[in-house]
């Protein structure tokens, strides 16, 4: 059985590995397998909300900290059975970090992944990334797609510069850094 301090110190392991996984592929476009950051999101989770009923009593102030670990997922179900705006917004805003990326497209090589996502976001970007050793993935190249695409009956090439993307119409994805200019462009 883990103790106290053993479940702590996973807790913040998980949270310092999951912000350097975020800042890593904010500054380099390589990070770890989307696979692996929602199983390392999970057990952060649950490390906190058992760490929550662990410091009730006596009552911690860091019980307060855990707390948003117990909070997201009653919010979420308020919202669920009252279907009420305000929980839903709530229920947004605590379930961004949590939600598991999908990739709309996977080859088991090649992924491309929606970059859609909030209630404001402009429609229809997608940025392509690659597999390496495993556990990590690599960002080849964005691109905007107007109408978007059917990506089940879509093709994905990757070139020496570009991802090709085979619908409809053929889409180049052109090979840039991950950074907030590029993600409008």
């Amino acid at each position: 059985m883990l103790k106290l301090p053993q479940i702590i110190r996973i807790h913040f392991i998980l949270l310092v590995i999951l912000i350097f996984n975020y800042v890593l592929v904010q500054v380099t476009g390589f990070g770890l397998n989307i696979y692996l950051i929602d199983l390392l999101k999970s057990i952060l989770y649950l490390t906190g909300i058992v760490l929550f009923f662990m410091n009730l009593r006596p009552f911690k102030i860091m019980a307060t900290y855990y707390s948003l670990y117990v909070l997201t997922p009653t919010v979420w179900v308020i919202f669920y059975f009252t279907q009420s705006v305000l929980f839903g917004v709530l229920s947004y805003v605590l379930l961004t970090p949590v939600m598991p990326i999908l990739p709309d497209y996977n080859d088991g090589n090649i992924k491309v992944y929606s970059d859609s996502k909030g209630f404001l976001v402009p429609c229809c970007r997608y940025h392509v990334s690659q597999d390496k050793l495993y556990v990590f993935e690599q960002i080849k190249g964005r691109v905007h797609i107007p109408d978007g695409v059917d990506f089940e009956k879509a093709r994905i090439i990757l070139k020496n510069d570009s991802a090709l993307i085979y619908a409809d119409t053929v889409y180049r994805a052109v090979m840039l850094p991950y950074t907030e200019e590029t993600q409008d462009n």
